[in-house]
């Protein structure tokens, strides 16, 4: 009877108002509130909407809420596209969680941060510890790869390639003593092509004409 009488007064929803979308299609978040359209305010299920709505692989957040006399409000937060993930048949966006987001061509991917290895998606917290902790390392690399489920590899927009060893502590400590050679050396962009941290605190290193590695000491050069 309350509903009846809201919807006589002229309480029931007419209009919807989405805000917050910028690489989301609106008309998706549209699609599922037209359901709503001409229901008595006081029948519409704010929580269940909420929840289909945050299905939606690019909403992060929504908030959802009634304004009376007629507007039903949509407010969403978007995911924030961090990485392209390389799988066997494509390349997908995806968020810093690791989220997917929506595939992308090689065209569009080119500059963005490209992940790949399985059980990649499911790393990435760990892999922006490794970024917070060197961040002048972050905008030198292109492409990054979890390698047997154990360790990272970075490659460098150089074309060098970095091997981290096993462990997060481990990791995280490699890269930083890495950052330290790099700041003293000049590493990044020199003649070496790829540098193994996998038995810190040592770091093994190619050169192209040398037959044998060479080898420094992190924090004793």
């Amino acid at each position: 009877e309350l509903a009846r009488l809201s919807a006589s007064a002229g309480f029931s929803v007419s209009s919807v108002r989405i805000t917050g979308t910028d690489r989301l299609n609106p008309d998706r978040v549209y699609a599922l509130t037209m359901a709503e359209e001409e229901r008595p305010m006081t029948e519409v299920d704010l929580e269940v909407l909420r929840e289909k709505i945050e299905e939606i692989e690019w909403v992060k957040e929504a908030r959802v809420s009634l304004r009376l006399p007629d507007t039903l409000a949509v407010d969403i937060v978007e995911r924030v596209p961090h990485a392209v993930l390389q799988k066997a048949d494509r390349m997908v966006l995806i968020d810093k969680s690791g989220h997917e987001l929506s595939t992308i061509s090689g065209k569009n991917a080119e500059g963005m941060l490209r992940v790949s290895g399985p059980g990649v998606a499911k790393r990435m917290e760990d892999l922006e510890l490794l970024f917070e902790a060197t961040p002048a390392i972050e905008a030198q690399v292109k492409a990054v790869e979890w390698v047997g489920n154990r360790r990272w590899n970075f490659t460098f927009d150089s074309g060098q390639v970095l091997a981290l060893p096993e462990g997060a502590l481990r990791s995280v400590k490699a890269i930083e003593d890495f950052a330290k050679l790099d700041g003293h050396y000049r590493l990044i962009g020199g003649k070496v092509t790829s540098f193994d941290m996998r038995n810190p605190p040592r770091i093994y290193m190619r050169e192209p004409g040398r037959a044998e590695r060479f080898e420094l000491k992190a924090g004793k050069p």
